[in-house]
C-alpha cells in the first residue's frame, strides 16, 4: 500500500512541481568524512607514540641523575631535563651536526651499535672552566679543544656515562663503555646513514648559561626491548617506588654513621685583649655560672640538653638531666 502524505509533504511537492525543481525526486546522500592519516612510504616510522614515550621516561631519569651530579662536580646550580625524543635517520642526525663538536661514542652491551653522546661545543668548554676553578657562566670558545681538554672531558664523559646503566637498568642489563672522543662531525660515520635512529635531545642549564647536549641511540635490538609498553610502565612505577624507600634508607644509614661533636659548656666570660695578655699559670677565671649549677651539652651549634657533671670509670663525663629544647 502507498504511503500516506501528509499535509506538509503535499505542499512541498506542489511547490517543487510549479517552480520545476525535481531535486526533491533525488535521495539526498550523507557524506561521511574519512580520518585517515597519511604514510610517508619514504620515511616511515617504525616506533610508536607509545615506545617513544618509554624512551622519554628513560631518559627524564638520566636527567634527573646528570642534575645531581653536575650540580656537585662543577660547584654551581645545574638542570638537565628533555626537550625532545624523535625518531629519524641517521644521515639527518649527522648533517644537522657542526663541524667541531665534541662526541662520546659508546659500546653499549647488549645493543648492537654505538651510542653517541654529543654535548655543545660551548657548553663543554663552560664545563672546563668550571673544572679548572672558574665561577663565571659566560664560556670563553675556541677553534679547537687541546690535548689536556680532550683528557679532561674524556673523563667527564666516563662519569656521566655511568647513569645511563641505572636507568636503563629495568629495560636491560647495559654496561655502557666510552670507546672514543670525536671532534670533527664530518669523521662521525659511525653507522650506516640509512639507519633509524632514535634522538634525544636535553637542555642543559648551568647557572644562567643554557646550552644543549643530545643523544643517539641505535634502533638495533631496540624495539623489542620496548614492545610491550603496558609491563614498562608497571616497572618504571614498581622502581620509582623502589628508588624512593632506597634514597630514604641510604639517607637514614648516612644519617645513623654521621659523626656529631658534643660540647659540655661549664660557662662563659669575657675578657680583653690586655687582659689574655696578661693571664699567668694559677690565675682564677670567673665565669657567668655559679658552682653546681647545670652545665649545657651543646651538639654542633644548638643546645641540646642540661647536664651534671661527674666521673664515670675514672674519666670525665656528664649525666644529662633534661632537654633543653623541649622547653621552646
Amino acid at each position: 500500500m502507498p504511503a500516506t502524505l501528509t499535509q506538509e509533504e503535499i505542499d512541498a511537492l506542489m511547490n517543487a512541481t510549479l517552480s520545476g525543481d525535481d531535486s526533491a525526486d533525488e535521495p539526498v546522500e550523507t557524506k561521511q568524512e574519512i580520518k585517515c592519516k597519511p604514510h610517508d612510504f619514504q620515511n616511515p616510522k617504525f616506533f610508536s607514540k607509545d615506545q617513544l614515550r618509554n624512551i622519554s621516561i628513560i631518559y627524564d631519569n638520566y636527567a634527573k641523575h646528570l642534575s645531581s651530579y653536575m650540580s656537585g662536580v662543577l660547584g654551581t646550580e645545574c638542570s638537565i631535563s628533555i626537550m625532545q625524543v624523535e625518531e629519524q635517520k641517521y644521515f639527518e642526525y649527522s648533517n644537522a651536526l657542526p663541524d667541531s663538536i665534541m662526541m662520546g661514542v659508546l659500546e653499549v652491551k647488549p645493543l648492537e651499535g654505538n651510542m653517541l653522546i654529543e654535548i655543545k661545543k660551548d657548553t663543554c668548554y663552560l664545563i672546563l672552566e668550571r673544572l679548572l676553578g672558574s665561577d663565571t657562566d659566560v664560556p670563553y670558545v675556541q677553534a679547537d679543544f687541546s690535548d689536556i681538554e680532550q683528557r679532561l672531558l674524556e673523563k667527564f664523559y666516563g662519569q656521566i656515562i655511568r647513569f645511563l646503566k641505572e636507568s636503563w637498568a629495568n629495560v636491560a642489563d647495559m654496561e655502557p663503555v666510552l670507546d672514543k672522543l670525536l671532534t670533527n662531525a664530518r669523521l662521525t660515520q659511525i653507522m650506516p646513514i640509512d639507519d633509524i635512529v632514535i634522538i634525544v635531545l636535553l637542555s642543559v642549564k648551568i647557572k644562567e648559561y643554557e646550552g644543549s647536549m643530545s643523544i643517539c641511540i641505535p634502533t638495533i635490538n631496540l624495539e623489542s626491548l620496548l614492545s610491550n609498553a603496558s609491563n614498562f610502565a608497571m616497572m618504571s612505577r614498581k622502581r620509582k617506588n623502589g628508588d624512593a624507600e632506597k634514597t630514604r634508607a641510604t639517607i637514614l644509614e648516612r644519617i645513623n654513621k654521621s659523626k656529631l661533636d658534643i660540647r659540655g659548656i661549664l660557662g662563659s666570660t669575657s675578657l680583653t685583649l690586655e687582659e689574655v695578655s696578661h693571664l699567668q699559670i694559677g690565675d682564677v677565671i670567673p665565669i657567668d655560672k655559679s658552682v653546681g649549677s647545670p652545665i649545657v651539652l651543646r651538639i654542633g651549634t644548638v643546645d641540646w640538653f642540661d647536664g651534671e657533671i661527674g666521673t664515670r670509670k675514672n674519666k670525665i663525663a656528664v649525666k644529662i638531666k633534661n632537654n633543653r629544647l623541649r622547653k621552646i
